[in-house]
């Protein structure tokens, strides 16, 4: 399949930079961009469904839950390097 994508000058230097002295092509530096982005935008949207899930299925703290929690980590964290 072969599409074209149209790139800011900018980029378009920058690119020939970078392949100007290493063996990966434009071509191969844009598609790992693009399948490295996809991925990522996959990951994403996997991650708030997953959070949509667990709200909906009760799997929530309150923020006054979570704000007690993470100052019992602190004072935990500080008294074992006040202790070293």
């Amino acid at each position: 399949m072969g599409n074209t994508v149209t790139l800011p000058q900018s980029v378009v230097k920058r690119l020939e930079k970078l392949t100007s002295s290493s063996r990966h092509t434009p071509q191969s530096i844009i598609a790992q961009a693009i399948e490295d982005r996809i991925d990522y935008e996959e990951w994403k949207l996997e991650q708030i469904d997953a959070g949509l899930a667990d709200i909906k299925a009760g799997r929530v703290i309150s923020h006054d839950e979570m704000v007690k929690h993470m100052n019992c980590k602190f004072e935990k964290s500080n008294a074992i390097k006040k202790a070293a």
